[in-house]
């Protein structure tokens, strides 16, 4: 049984890097939307990785220094937890997807600046395509990921894709814990995200160009928040999308509860909510 998952598991990489090469070469403008000379695109790219890895650390600073955020009770009372340490295929797999997340800023930047349809004037600034377009983006994100989150759960697939993600049972990394993911898992999530922005833009709301950025920063430091020990929960839209890091912890815990990031409606639909459970908490 393992040599026949790890021959698929092969054959799925291979075939992934083959399609991969296959758009390179019929299709450079995709992964390249800004024509950028190869220097700039390389520096471009390390441009980014620095703000990541800034943006990371100083999400980090201020849940611990200023709102002062305690742990999670897991990991300050009760058994010791485990911690898994980065292998070599967590590397691979944080470098291909550190260029996917470069390629996928590009693409956003660059339909933003051209879209018609986004609005970039701050006179064109409003309740409803700011508030109003990120709570649409926050919903339909969890609309499409919850499902596919949970796909990637079903037995015939998690050994070949999301298996990997789930090495570390307590996240704690914060970026690190939440890329370290098999590229194809991190081409589904970006497919949902692009899927909330382009809800935003053509639905009835409409979406500011700022209102994007935010959606993307904010998005982007909810996640590296759920790979992070900081017992961290607020409502987003209040008694419908509450935002837990507790929630997520479980779901790495327990593997097959939990498959929504926000809106947890999808778990309580489908019977696979769990609330945390853990050591009494500190507070």
């Amino acid at each position: 049984m393992r040599n026949r998952i790890e021959l698929q598991r092969k054959i799925l990489d291979i075939t992934t890097a083959g399609i991969v090469f296959l758009l390179l070469y019929f299709n450079t403008g995709f992964f390249n939307p800004w024509q950028l000379q190869g220097l700039s695109w390389v520096l471009g790219f390390i441009l980014i990785r620095t703000a990541i890895v800034f943006y990371d650390h100083l999400v980090v600073f201020m849940i611990d220094s200023i709102f002062k955020n305690n742990y999670l009770p897991t990991r300050t009372t009760g058994k010791p937890v485990r911690y898994v340490g980065l292998d070599h295929k967590s590397f691979i797999f944080l470098a291909i997807n550190a260029v996917h997340e470069w390629i996928f800023v590009q693409r956003l930047c660059h339909f933003i600046w051209h879209s018609p349809e986004v609005p970039l004037a701050y006179s064109e600034i409003s309740l409803v395509n700011t508030l109003g377009s990120l709570w649409v983006m926050f919903i339909v994100l969890d609309t499409f990921y919850a499902p596919c989150h949970h796909i990637l759960h079903m037995p015939r697939i998690y050994p070949l894709i999301h298996k990997h993600h789930h090495r570390q049972h307590f996240p704690t990394r914060g970026y690190l814990d939440a890329g370290n993911e098999h590229p194809i898992e991190h081409v589904v999530g970006v497919m949902c995200t692009w899927s909330a922005v382009l809800a935003a833009v053509y639905g009835p709301t409409g979406a500011h160009g700022l209102t994007l950025f935010i959606f993307f920063n904010v998005h982007a430091a909810l996640a590296m928040l759920n790979h992070s020990p900081y017992d961290v929960e607020f409502p987003i839209i209040p008694g419908l999308v509450n935002y837990s890091v507790a929630n997520h912890e479980m779901h790495h815990r327990k593997f097959t509860v939990n498959y929504a990031q926000y809106c947890m409606w999808y778990d309580h639909l489908v019977n696979t909510f769990a609330p945390y459970e853990g050591p009494k908490s500190l507070k």
